[in-house]
Formats: structure tokens, sequence, C-alpha cells
């Protein structure tokens, strides 16, 4: 009786086991014709008994597993065959935020130690005009340089070369917090703005690789605000480090900056560039524009391409593109020159210490913050509204259609009266509040042209963001070096009231070129057309 239970059960037992012999079966098979995880599957149902006892330990595995592989995709991009316009809004916002925070590299650096500049005087045993050319030549390297990493970038691709321009900064900013002498801190400076004036033209490019025309207006806000609030944030640190530390910590800040950047660059910043000839986007803005399909170009190579650093120059050939460089380089030079003469004119005529003339910076950085808001979304309402209209009428657009003759004049207005009342404000001697309060106008008011102008020059030649945009900072920085280095000279020599009016009325003057490319647009496609622009 034993017998016949135990070979009942038994017999039970080898039933289950084929039962769940073929359950794996059908399990394997579903999962095969289902998708390519059967590895995954089979050992889950195969094997439970074995793995129950480690399911924690696979769980955080698994677990790790899955963030680090969403990580790489998220990281990773083969622009070849991904386009980054394509981009979930997440990656772009990333992306902005670290191109935007790499775009304050330069501006904070090359200001940071402005409420210092008294201090490196005497620390150095120097005079006040080769301070300010350790400034100056700050300024004048942003300017040029960024032809050469342009040229570069917009044939080999962005990320590279933002790694090897940042660790360039990086350390030439340590040797700066070392040096001995002047003329070691101005040589060095030199060395860290070859690295931080990357971004100046590369970050534009990288952002008319992810951006479509109708939203780029508000990106650019973001990424202008390094160069607009740069100044008058840097000053700001650099006055409570310089009261605290001495003037050597401003630069030990700079270099911390710099590292921060580039441990963002290196872990969280894909490659964007994407080979013209495999951009739809660019084939789609030309023909918006009325310009004609490029020609097929040859099949892009990954290899590393040497170019010719001065390429992007010729763009300033471009009648519309020079006179519109001439007004952003007039706008930062003017700005240059009011941050530049906060140091002398505070500390000299109202007697205040570092941190107190740093903290005076602060109403021009909120001034900039909301400007460039404001800015970024008034250029891309311009820039829809007129599109649409266009569309409607079944017209050509074009991408002076962003540029909106009203906004400008009364921009250029304004700043001619806050500019003089800053000058005469100063010169008075009034209370040291009125200037710092006409300043948060002259920032926010600045933004307002250069959101509008700096997404045109992108918009016009978008297959070349980075190249046109380092003509742009070329201008720009010329003009602020020039501001920077004789700044205190012509502030002797003019006094600020008629040296600030004087700029206000530059500024409204020249706004009337301006006036000139938004009313010629066929003009510029076909100049465009001609020179195989």
């Amino acid at each position: 009786m034993e017998d016949k239970n135990v070979s009942s059960s038994l017999s039970h037992h080898d039933e289950k086991v084929q039962m769940d012999k073929q359950d794996t079966v059908s399990t394997m098979t579903a999962t095969t014709n289902n998708n390519n995880d059967t590895t995954t599957t089979v050992t889950e149902v195969v094997s439970p008994s074995i793995t129950h006892g480690d399911d924690d330990d696979n769980d955080d595995a698994k677990t790790k597993s899955v963030l680090v592989k969403k990580w790489w995709e998220f990281w990773k991009t083969d622009t070849s065959d991904v386009d980054p316009h394509s981009f979930s809004r997440a990656k772009k916002n990333l992306i902005l935020f670290i191109i935007a925070s790499a775009g304050t590299m330069a501006p904070i650096s090359s200001t940071v130690y402005y409420p210092a500049l008294v201090d490196v005087q005497y620390d150095l045993n120097t005079t006040d005009t080769a301070v300010n050319a350790s400034v100056a030549l700050f300024v004048f390297v942003v300017a040029i340089f960024p032809l050469m990493w342009a040229s570069w970038s917009d044939k080999n691709g962005r990320r590279n070369i933002y790694i090897l321009s940042f660790a360039i900064t990086v350390v030439g900013t340590i040797l700066c917090a070392v040096s001995v002498n002047i003329a070691m801190l101005i040589v060095f400076r030199g060395v860290s703005a070859i690295g931080a004036s990357s971004v100046q033209s590369m970050g534009a490019g990288t952002l008319s690789d992810i951006f479509d025309s109708h939203e780029r207006g508000r990106a650019y806000a973001w990424y202008v605000l390094g160069p607009i609030m740069g100044p008058a944030i840097g000053p700001i640190i650099g006055g409570f480090l310089t009261e605290a530390f001495g003037w050597r910590a401003t630069f030990w800040f700079s270099a911390c900056l710099g590292f921060g950047i580039l441990l963002l660059i290196l872990f969280f910043l894909p490659e964007t560039f994407r080979p013209k000839e495999k951009d739809p986007s660019i084939t789609s803005e030309k023909e918006e524009n009325g310009e004609e399909n490029p020609e097929p170009q040859e099949k892009h190579r990954r290899k590393f391409r040497i170019t010719n650093p001065l390429a992007p120059l010729r763009f300033l050939l471009l009648t519309n593109v020079s006179l519109s460089v001439l007004y952003l380089g007039i706008l930062f030079g003017v700005y240059y020159l009011l941050n530049t003469s906060f140091a002398w004119v505070f500390a000299n005529q109202y007697k205040l210490d570092s941190g107190i003339i740093g903290a005076c910076y602060l109403p021009a950085a909120v001034g900039g913050m909301i400007g460039g808001n404001i800015g970024g979304r008034l250029s891309d309402y311009v820039y829809n509204r007129n599109v649409k209209k266009a569309q409607e009428n079944n017209q050509e657009t074009n991408p002076e259609m962003r540029i909106s003759i009203p906004i400008l004049s009364i921009a250029a207005l304004f700043l001619l009266g806050v500019l003089t009342g800053y000058g005469w404000t100063t010169k008075q001697n009034v209370h040291y509040a009125a200037p710092m309060v006409f300043s948060f106008f002259v920032s926010g008011s600045i933004m307002l042209p250069h959101v509008t102008l700096t997404t045109y020059l992108v918009d016009s030649h978008r297959s070349r963001g980075a190249s046109i945009t380092s003509c742009n900072n070329l201008s720009r920085y010329i003009f602020a070096g020039v501001g920077s280095l004789t700044s205190s000279d012509l502030m002797r020599a003019m006094g600020t009231g008629i040296l600030f009016t004087g700029c206000g009325a530059l500024i409204l003057i020249l706004g009337a070129p301006v006036i000139y490319v938004k009313l010629n647009p066929q003009k510029w496609a076909a100049q465009r057309k001609q020179m195989g622009l």
C-alpha cells in the first residue's frame, strides 16, 4: 500500500515537473516571438528558486543598470542619425543650462576683480593703466579667439572643443592666482581668456543646433545673460572675496567655477553638431528665408579637420551682418565702460570699500535678468506674429521679421535718458543710490536690442551659427576692451556727465542703420546667395 502511494506521489511529481517544463517552453517561445529580451525572461521563469535568495541584490543591480542606461542614452548622441532638434524638452533645457552657465565664465572672469583693481595696483606696485591693461587684454583675447574656436566647431563639432578650452582656462586662471608681478598676471589673463572664449561663439552654435526659429529668442535670452550679467555679477562676488581674503581669492573662485563647468560638460553635455548635409532643418529654414537649397556636400567624416581660423570674418562682408555687429559692439562697449567706471567712481569719489562696491553692481545684474527675459519673449512674439501674418497673405518669410523698429527705437531713446542720468548724478556727486538705480535701467534696456539682434544674426545663417556669432563676439569685445582700457582716462578728460551723455547719443544715432537692415530683407538674401553664405 505504501509502495502504491509512493508511486502515485512520484507520478504526480513527474507530471508537475513536466507541466512546468511545458510552461517554460511556452514562455520561451512567446518571449522569442515578441521581443529580444529572451535571456532575461527565461532566467526569471526557469530559475526562480535559485535566484530567490539574491532578489534584493539583483533588484538593486537592475535598478542601477537601468539608471545608468537611461543616463547614457540621454547623454550620448550620434548626430549623424539623430536630429538634435528632436531632443526632449528636458534634454534641451539641460543643454541650455550648461551653455548659459559656461557663457558666464568669460564675463565673470573678466570682471570679478573689478573691486580689487586698486588692491592689485598697490600689491603689485604698478599703475592704474597697467591694471586696466590686464582687464583689456582679457577682453581683446575673448574678442579674437572665438574666431578659431568657431571655425573648428562648425566643421568638427562642439563637445571636444568645449572640454579642451575649459581645461585651458582653469590652468590659466590658477596661474593668475599665484602671479608675483603685473607682467605675469597680464600674460596668464590672456591664457585663461583663450579657453574661456570658446563658448562666446560656440554657445550660439550649440543652441542653433537644438532650437527651432520660433523658440530661439527665449533660449538666446538666457544665453546672452552671461555676457550681460557677468559684468554685474562678477564684481558683486569679487567685492566680498577681496574684502575677506584678498584679490587673489577672485582668481581661485574663477578657477573653481571653470572646473565645475568642465565637469558639467564632461558628464552631461552631448554632441549637438550635425553635418549640414544631414540636417533637414537647415534646408527648410533656408527655403523659409527665400534661399535656394545648398549644393550637396561631400560626406561628413568624423576625423578632425584643420580649418582657416579667419574664415568667419568673411561674414562681415555682408552689409546686414556688419551693421548689426557694429551696433551690438557699441552697446557692449558702453556697458563695459559703465561697469569699469563703477570701480573707480565708487572707490575714489564715494570712498566705499570693496565689499560695498561689489554690492553696487547688484541692480545692474537684476536689470539684465529682467530685460533679458522680456527681450527674449518680445523677440519671439514679434517673429511669430510677423511669420503668421506673412503666411496668411501667402508672402515669403525672412529673418528680418524678428526686428521691431518701434521696440528698438524706444530702447535707444530710453538708453539715452538713463545713461545721461547716470553720468550727471555721478558728476554732481549725488548719493550713490541714484547711479545704482540708473544702472538697473541701463542694463535692462541694453538687453532688448541685444537679444533681438543676436538671435537675428543666427537665424539668418542657421548652418554657421558659431561662425556668425564669433563675428558678433569680435565686435562686442573689441569695443568692450577699448571701453575698459580707456575708462579712467576718458573720465578724467571729459567727466562722467559728458562722457555718458555722448554714449547715449551714439547708441541712438547708430540705431538708424539697424532700421535699414529691417527694411531690406530681399537685398540681404540676394547678397547671401551671391557670396555663397
